[in-house]
């Protein structure tokens, strides 16, 4: 059984938005769509000397011996896709790999995969390693984002996205343990109410309302630190969520003291309380959503 150990840049270009489509146009429509953006993808892959891997579903996985054609082929391909029905989360990581059976194997593709996973649609994450694995000219295209925690890996580690990802600036906040954790008994019938100003949504069960600073959200917040998606809330199986999948978090108090802070995690809601995307809602500046839970 012949096996490689090798340094080697690892890319994983995950295509989402594909269910949406399939509903939209159909099925020959979009699985065209879909076909010919994963070519596009392992195309621009090969042109920049990446080699491709394998691809599971809407994916492709591929490994490059050199960080800075990696880092051209994802900019390549997030430029590609930016006007598209079609969005990829893009993880891209750098160290040993074990090469076999024409596959790759070991912890950084594991990693490569966390990050692909956490990134939003259309974004790109880094790790520290591939940063550091770059020429000093070619590092300027990534700016810090985030010191992010991933299960299994013991301690958290710099994580970077491609500059022109997003305007806003990353805000460095400490994480804070959340009481939403805890496991709230299904009810059969929410209605999730959001308001903020003269902006009202509501959803219920697999229904869903976007919160951000683009103008595809249900609801837009147009202020230089939320991000162009910040936040989701989603009414599924009995419980009300919030997905919060932003750059400078979120705060979202229950009560007074009781205000905790969640950034790119899952978090169960219960009752009523307020939710302040990038800024602590006792700041003047601070952009407030309420919300509120009811049954029946």
């Amino acid at each position: 059984m012949d096996q490689e150990r090798i340094l080697a840049a690892v890319l994983l270009v995950d295509v989402v938005g594909s269910t949406p489509l399939y509903e939209r146009i159909g099925d020959v429509g979009a699985l065209r769509q879909i076909s010919e953006c994963l070519d596009a993808i392992r195309e621009i892959t090969a042109r920049y000397g990446g080699e491709f891997i394998s691809s599971k579903g809407d994916d492709v996985l591929s490994l490059f011996k050199r960080p800075e054609a990696a880092l051209k082929a994802v900019g390549q391909i997030s430029s590609q896709l930016t006007n598209g029905p079609l969005k990829a989360r893009v993880g891209l990581h750098f160290g040993a790999v074990l090469r076999m059976r024409g596959d790759i194997f070991g912890d950084v593709v594991n990693v490569t995969a966390r990050l692909s996973s956490t990134a939003n649609p259309g974004e790109v994450l880094v790790s520290q390693s591939f940063f550091e694995a770059l020429i000093p000219g070619s590092r300027g295209a990534l700016r810090l984002l985030d010191s992010m925690a991933f299960k299994g890996k013991q301690e958290p580690f710099d994580v970077y996205t491609l500059r022109d990802d997003d305007g806003v600036v990353s805000t460095q906040l400490a994480h804070q343990s959340t009481a939403f954790d805890r496991i709230a008994s299904p009810t059969r019938h929410l209605n999730l109410v959001i308001r903020y100003g003269d902006q009202l949504r509501s959803c219920r069960n697999n229904e869903s309302v976007t919160v951000g600073r683009s103008p595809e959200c249900n609801i837009v917040v147009p202020q230089p630190w939320v991000s162009r998606h910040h936040a989701t809330f989603t009414i599924s199986n009995g419980r009300a969520r919030l997905a919060e999948r932003s750059s400078s978090g979120t705060f979202v108090s229950t009560g007074p003291g009781l205000e905790v802070f969640v950034r790119r995690e899952d978090v169960l809601l219960f009752g009523s309380g307020l939710i302040s995307p990038g800024v602590r809602s006792s700041l003047s500046e601070a952009q407030i959503l309420h919300y509120e839970i009811i049954s029946g």
